[in-house]
């Protein structure tokens, strides 16, 4: 799956990654086309080799401008699988190395936020941060009342006072 950029400068797409640094830019004789990665971010020319997807360590977005994006990571269980920390399973693979649907769709993202160069990118990846921090928190705190704490203890972990706490995480 490639992106264009609406003024044809940046072309992009969800790359497999493999254990040697090579990333797919598309199949090939029934594997990904894969290229090594320059210092620069580039792919490399010539006429690429092709690689068994089922051996990708993950994935992650690429430009043809240089840019990449952060890796999606394959683990090996469910119970591993963490999308906050991108953290992905995915028992599916095939032997092009294509990404689950909603991997592909946060590199489209990802890859989307390099585009935008204005201040308003440092505010969605802020707002992105602090989701994923709530997720966090909402977690740490549902184990502290699993492991017994009060609102008290866990207000004033948290910064606020025992009633505030309660309010927030009771239900």
């Amino acid at each position: 799956m490639g992106y264009q950029s609406d003024d044809g400068k940046h072309e992009g797409w969800c790359a497999a990654v493999f254990p040697d640094g090579r990333v797919s830019t598309g199949s090939k004789n029934g594997g990904a086309k894969v290229y090594p990665v320059g210092p620069d971010g580039r792919m490399g020319t010539g006429p690429g080799d092709v690689a068994d997807g089922r051996t990708a360590i993950g994935w992650r977005g690429h430009c043809e401008c240089g840019w990449q994006g952060p890796l999606w990571e394959r683990v090996a269980t469910a119970e591993e699988q963490n999308t906050i920390d991108r953290k992905i399973w995915w028992p599916d693979l095939d032997q092009y190395g294509d990404a689950p649907a909603d991997v592909q769709d946060a590199v489209w993202n990802e890859w989307g936020t390099h585009l935008d160069p204005n201040s308003i990118t440092a505010v969605r990846k802020a707002a992105e941060a602090v989701r994923e921090a709530e997720v966090r928190l909402d977690a740490a705190v549902r184990a502290a009342r699993d492991d017994g704490r009060s609102w008290t203890e866990i207000g004033e972990a948290a910064g606020m006072r025992r009633q505030s706490a309660h309010e927030r995480w009771a239900n």
